[in-house]
């Protein structure tokens, strides 16, 4: 294989985000600018340090994230079976995660008991989904930002502000969790983890207008910003977030669509019968 195509297939190996699983008598933990280390043990996951003393058991089945400064955060998940009764009376069961958070020092922030997790773009705000009670907005220290069942659907935040949503009407909330644009709108562009815009696109009929979230203004769409990113480029390509669900898994639905159709619940696809 010449240098470039080996060159090509490590760049697409670091921007899918994989890692290289190796046994611990090849690998010198002590150059790996980690400050957790992952490792793997009877199918679990678990932490050392670089001088390889455990830090966290191995515990998990998923890991995302790295952490290589003191304020990093790491999302983990243990593997979660469930069920419910289809109209037929039978019990479908399907598979998921249980999502946590673990600081720099391997302590869980937020145990493992979340259907979904969304952290902010500087780790401060963590957007948290319960399995029964949907979303909240926490700080690091657990403090209350917006209560668990405001709204139907929060975004995570980028640059201050998440969208939210409520009886199929959008809006924008800050850091604090005030209302920054009242829930009134048809439609707000998804902007989260798209730290590369200066604009998201807001419409309510017949009129647009550019959310600016650089100063939170709104402002008339007749700015031309051909640069700006559309969410409907993307709309309808993202899973994972419904993962082990019926209408995801089976009926083949992505997570903005059972976002906006089934407004944050899978479960609500057999009501539309």
């Amino acid at each position: 294989m010449e240098e470039g195509q080996f060159a090509a297939n490590i760049g697409q190996l670091i921007e899918d985000k994989a890692y290289f699983i190796v046994p611990a008598n090849n690998y010198d933990v002590r150059y790996d600018k980690r400050l957790l280390i992952p490792f793997m043990m009877q199918n679990k996951i678990g932490f050392v340090n670089q001088w390889a003393e455990p830090i966290v058991e191995p515990l998990y089945d998923i890991v995302s994230g790295n952490i290589l400064t003191e304020s990093d955060i790491l999302k983990v998940g243990i593997f979660h079976s469930y069920g419910f009764t289809r109209p037929n009376g039978y019990v479908q069961t399907y598979n998921a995660y249980k999502y946590g958070i673990l600081d720099s020092k391997g302590n869980l922030i937020f145990k493992c008991e979340h259907s979904f997790i969304s952290v902010s773009d500087d780790n401060k705000l963590f957007v948290l989904k319960s399995f029964d009670r949907n979303y909240c907005v926490v700080d690091r220290k657990g403090n209350v930002i917006v209560p668990y069942g405001k709204y139907s659907l929060i975004d995570g935040y980028t640059k201050g502000y998440a969208r939210v949503k409520l009886n199929g009407k959008w809006g924008i909330i800050d850091s604090m969790g005030n209302i920054v644009l009242p829930v009134e709108y048809d439609e707000i562009w998804n902007f989260h983890t798209k730290t590369h815009l200066n604009y998201t696109r807001v419409v309510k009929k017949p009129d647009v207008f550019q959310f600016n979230l650089n100063t939170g203004n709104l402002i008339s769409s007749r700015i031309n910003h051909k640069h700006e990113e559309r969410e409907e480029d993307t709309y309808g390509s993202h899973y994972g977030e419904f993962s082990g669900t019926y209408a995801q898994d089976v009926m083949g639905y992505s997570d903005d669509v059972i976002n906006d159709a089934f407004e944050g619940d899978p479960d609500a696809y057999w009501n539309i019968d």
